[in-house]
């Protein structure tokens, strides 16, 4: 397939001014920065954002390079920084030097980060299941979803207050976690051994 140049967004290489985007002209330099950081391209996803690091297009790229960072990269650091780099392109200009700075580098970051599209996947899956409630996969899924473990109910429901469950199950059951930190497990053995005191 035949490689397309972009219009207006297209950078001249003598150094002249990026001249103003359309609508149609805009679409096709998103859909190629979002492209270029899922395929991990770190120059080409940096070019982009710089294309459109304008005083014009600024918001627009910063609103997709945010979206980008929730629906394809899905990493909390990434994430973050993303929003504090778009805060600070705000602060000094889309279109200024240092405003371009945070552009590129938001781009890079998110290039050259693991991908994880579960979360905006997840949403077509419930789409798809909103739309066709007499798919069996999707009733199955659903109930599998739906259902209630036994812990979930505890001295914060109704029913676990029904049940007799106070502070003494939610510590033992409902506040269980996984993957703890080695800092809570010594916190938690510390107040399991103080409830157990109190308990005799």
């Amino acid at each position: 397939m035949e490689k397309k140049k972009l219009g207006s967004g297209q950078l001249d290489l003598i150094g002249e001014s990026v001249a103003k985007m359309d609508r149609n002209e805009l679409a096709l330099e998103k859909s190629a920065l979002q492209k270029y950081i899922r395929r991990g391209l770190v120059e080409k996803a940096m070019y982009h954002a710089y294309a459109m690091s304008t005083v014009d297009t600024g918001w627009s790229l910063w609103k997709r390079l945010n979206i980008i960072a929730v629906e394809d990269v899905l990493d909390p650091v990434a994430i973050l920084a993303v929003a504090e780099l778009g805060k600070q392109a705000s602060k000094y200009g889309y279109g200024e030097w240092d405003g371009k700075r945070c552009a590129v580098a938001a781009a890079k970051i998110m290039a050259e980060s693991s991908k994880d599209r579960s979360a905006d996947e997840f949403l077509e899956v419930m789409d798809y299941c909103s739309k066709h409630r007499d798919d069996e996969d999707c009733k199955k899924r659903i109930l599998e979803l739906g259902e209630l473990d036994d812990y979930v109910f505890d001295v914060h429901t109704p029913q676990g207050r029904k049940m007799g469950r106070g502070d003494k199950y939610w510590y033992e059951e409902s506040s269980k976690v996984t993957n703890p930190s080695d800092r809570y497990i010594r916190f938690n053995d510390f107040i399991r051994k103080q409830m157990q005191r109190e308990s005799v």
